[in-house]
């Protein structure tokens, strides 16, 4: 399981990349990753949202973002789980064997969730952030 520091590393780098964009599509190729949304209302939810921020809370990467259709803000966590990868791909470059989900983002790039072992999770519940403490250097 990555370790707290390689989190903040990983949101460090994601979030330049991802700041402002908008998602195009959702694909999801493993509806697992999800829940407990189905795979559909994940896609429906995302498709046209604009990715506000990205920041980390605890092992959990923090995305926030606003709605196209309703224009209201929604977060999404991710969370790596034991050998999940994030990274921002160009389209047309060939995806990996266990791709989880695929964001369709503007400037021609996908947002790639790659989760071998399907221990991992992209959701819209952040219920899993009311349980936790504080963070190490905060006040």
């Amino acid at each position: 399981m990555p370790e707290l520091p390689e989190v903040e590393v990983l949101c460090r780098h994601l979030g330049p990349l991802v700041t402002g964009r908008t998602i195009r599509s959702v694909e999801v190729r493993r509806p697992k990753i999800v829940l407990p949304d189905a795979a559909e209302e994940f896609a429906t939810a995302m498709t046209g949202a604009r990715i506000l921020s990205l920041a980390r809370r605890a092992k959990y990467l923090v995305f926030t973002l606003r709605s196209a259709r309703r224009r209201e803000e929604f977060v999404v966590l991710g969370h790596l789980g034991m050998t999940g990868r994030m990274f921002v791909a160009q389209r047309g470059v060939a995806m990996p064997k266990h791709t989880a989900v695929v964001l369709e983002l503007d400037r021609h790039q996908r947002f790639v969730f790659e989760d071998t072992r399907v221990f991992g999770r992209l959701s819209r519940d952040a219920g899993s952030l009311d349980a936790l403490g504080p963070e190490p250097v905060s006040d």
